[in-house]
Order: C-alpha cells, then structure tokens, then sequence
C-alpha cells in the first residue's frame, strides 16, 4: 500500500501510539545486552585475577612468600605500575586474612552466629584502608608495611605467665578488635586523622599486637575533630537517681546511663552500615574539669564497675596543633592523653603498622613519638616489660605491679625480633612465638636506626 519509504517513515514518526513502545522495547534491548556484556567482563576479569595471583592465601602462606613481596614493594627500582600490582596482591592476600579471622573467631565465641558475620563490613574496611594508603604516585610510594600471615586466633591468645598475666579471652580480643576494626571505619567516613599512641603504640612495636597483658587500645585525634566524633557516635548522658532498695529507711543512689543520638548522626548514617555500628556509643571522660579523652564502647559489652563506660574500649585522646608541632597538655605531669611538642615533621608521613590481624596508622619516627607520648625512663622496651598500672576492665589499680626483663616472657608471648640494612636504610622485623616454633608476621619500613635503638 505504502511503497514509498518516506511516506512510510512520515505516518511511523506523526504515529506516537506505536512508536513510544517501540523506543521502550529498544531501550530495554539495549540495556539486557550492556549488562550481560559486562558480566562477561567481571567474570574475565575475577578469573584473570586468579589466575595471575601466584600466591597461596591465609595460614598455608610461607615466609619466603611474604618476605618477597615486601622486598619487591621497598624496590626503589621498580616501576610504579609494577609496586601497584605487589600491594593489591599484600592487600588481597591480607583481605582473606581478616575473613579467616572473623570466621574463625565467630565459630568460637558466638556458634556461628549470623549477627557475628554481619558485624564487620571488611569490604569497606579494607578499601578504607587501601585507599588511604594506595601508592598512587611516586610520592606516595609505601613507608613502611607488613602482615600477619599466620594468625591461629585460640592458640595465640590462650597463653598465659605467670608474672604478667592476662585476663583477655581469645574472645575478649575479638570483641576488641571487632570494636577497633568499626571505629576505623567511621574515623575514614568522617575523614578524621588518627594514629596510635602509648601501651598499644608500644604493643605494635613488640608484639606486632596490642600487649598481650594490655585491655584496650589508645589513639590520638586533632582537637579540631572532635565535634566529628560526637557527630558520629552515639553519646552517653548519665544522670543519677535516688532508688530504694528493699522496704527500708536506707536509699542508694543509681547511675542510669542512656543514650542520645544527635540529629546530624540521624541524618549522617547510611542504611547499608552494619547494625553493630548502630551500638556504639561515645562517653566522654572528664579530668576534674575538662574532658581528656574519649571512650568509644559497644552497647552489647558489660559495663564496667561504678562508670558509665563499658569494656571493650577504645581511648580518644584529643592533640593540639600550630602550624609546625602537635601536642596534648605538655604541662601536665597526669598520663592521660598527654603529648610533648612534637614536629609534624616527625609525625608524617603516618603509615601502617600490624596491629594483630588489622592494619593502623602510626607516627613515622618512633624514637621521638615515644618519648613524646610516654614516660619512658632510662629502660629500653624490648628489655623491661611492665605490667597494668590500671585495669581498666574493672577500673582500678592492680594488686601488684611487676616489672621484668622481657626475655623472661619470650617463652609465653611472642616478641619482635628485628634487624637493619645498612646499605638500604630498611630495617625488617619478624615476630616469632615460641610455642610455634616458627614466623607469624613480618614487616619492613624505611628507618634510619634500629629498632631496639629506637624502643
């Protein structure tokens, strides 16, 4: 009837009834065939990376597999492109790591409990953490890196000595790092800078671990972040109330503790979050008149006796800054949250230290961070191991105080051994635990003295 092409084509364009079905039934063509393309792609892709990886994950990797890539990540030689695919290979291989870890530790101290699995979103943890530290330029090329690649989660805490002992489960641990692994993640959305300091900074230095006789974890922040970290957490608000006990003229008093969420925390938490994130709440800690440190707890810990915290924690010590040092009340003899002037010059680059399973940011000169940040006296780290000056999982001082030669532990925990190359100014730490007889972690960093100079 219609021979013409162009009278065809005109009646087919002026005929919107046919021809709006027809665009949608192109449009919806179009898009089944894009994403079945790119299936294909992710699907060459994961394959390819399998096939490319020639490495082993988890506990079945060897020391000569790990000291490898470390050695090819502190070639100054290679090509960047090259360094790039020897991280994502540490970050992988340190990725199936934590998912062993959380396995393992959800099968012994919660059954296999769903909510366990769903309580650490390591996905992001880990791109929080890459992301951070990706060696995207030759600036950016590593400081220093390391991973605990064999890491039996009941064997290496089930120890204990008798001089300095520890009264953290392997499943108190957990919870501990469980805790630290979300905080780490909420300080990288709320692009907080944070670094660790004190008992734990000495803990990653000897043990590769927070002290194995040590209850929680303590890190510094910029006092101009703060408000960020209120904005982020929950808070506590404890107010005390008269309540009687028994049909008696005696009364006691209460402390009830509940929790206020700040509208700006409302609106700022994404429904994908873990529902544990949801549990974490911030107290703020008060030295006669002003707040010295923040605690950040999980709801589902016990609480700790007559305070309003709980345990596990996490300290948040608050720093100053001007425009050359950092420092957090240098006048103070009181230990908690204090920090001589120390030069950010000495402070950056902050790069990444083995904290058990996880990875933290640390000061990059330790020798001047230390003595910063602790009171060290005259004794050397890696030869006087002190006990708790406060236990903090029942918020009160020990019995005893025990200060002994380190090498009188060596048997029970284990300790990092160390060494410098001269030639390359790379110095490599191994932590080796005795009752294995063999490595558990390795780590290399650009120093420029010795390890045990240094501690």
């Amino acid at each position: 009837m219609y021979t013409n092409p162009a009278v065809f084509a005109r009646l087919f364009i002026n005929n919107r009834r046919f021809w709006i079905p027809c665009m949608m039934l192109f449009c919806l063509c179009a898009l089944s065939i894009f994403l079945q393309q790119s299936n294909q792609v992710e699907t060459f892709l994961s394959t390819q990376r399998s096939h490319d990886f020639p490495y082993s994950y988890s506990n079945s990797l060897t020391y000569d597999e790990v000291k490898y890539l470390l050695d090819q990540l502190f070639d100054s030689e290679i090509p960047l492109v090259d360094l790039q695919s020897v991280w994502n290979k540490i970050i992988e291989i340190w990725k199936q790591i934590l998912k062993k870890f959380l396995r393992d530790a959800c099968e012994l101290c919660h059954e296999n409990d769903f909510y366990c699995y769903e309580s650490v979103d390591l996905n992001r943890y880990v791109y929080y953490i890459n992301e951070s530290f990706y060696p995207i330029n030759e600036s950016k090329r590593p400081v220093g890196m390391g991973i605990y690649y064999y890491f039996d989660l009941k064997t290496l805490h089930s120890v204990n000595n008798s001089i300095l002992p520890t009264d953290v489960s392997y499943c108190d641990y957990f919870h501990m790092m469980q805790l630290m692994m979300n905080v780490q993640i909420i300080l990288h959305q709320a692009q907080i800078k944070y670094f660790l300091t004190k008992g734990t900074l000495i803990g990653v230095l000897r043990h590769h671990d927070v002290i194995p006789w040590d209850t929680d974890i303590d890190l510094f922040i910029p006092s101009s972040a703060t408000q960020k970290i209120l904005n982020s957490f929950r808070q506590v608000d404890s107010t005390s109330v008269k309540a009687p006990i028994k049909p008696s003229n005696k009364t006691r008093t209460t402390t009830r503790t509940r929790t206020t969420t700040p509208e700006s925390t409302t609106t700022r938490m994404s429904k994908d979050r873990p529902s544990f994130h949801n549990d974490l709440v911030v107290y703020r800690f008060k030295n006669i008149h002003r707040v010295t440190s923040y605690k950040i707890f999980s709801l589902r810990s016990p609480l700790v006796n007559r305070t309003n915290y709980r345990w596990p924690k996490i300290d948040i010590f608050p720093y100053e800054e001007n425009t050359t040092h950092i420092y957090a009340y240098p006048k103070h003899q009181h230990n908690l949250g204090t920090m001589n002037y120390l030069a950010k010059s000495d402070l950056e680059p902050i790069y990444l230290r083995i904290l058990g399973p996880l990875l933290v940011p640390s000061p990059r000169h330790l020798r001047l961070s230390l003595k910063a940040m602790i009171k060290l006296g005259r004794s050397n780290l890696f030869y006087a191991c002190e006990g708790n000056t406060f236990l903090h999982r029942y918020n009160r001082g020990p019995t005893e105080t025990w200060r002994v030669p380190c090498k009188e532990l060596h048997r029970t925990y284990p300790f990092v051994q160390n060494e410098r190359n001269f030639t390359s100014s790379l110095c490599f730490e191994e932590l080796k635990f005795p009752q294995l007889n063999q490595s558990l972690s390795l780590y290399q960093y650009r120093c420029a003295e010795d390890l045990r100079r240094t501690l």
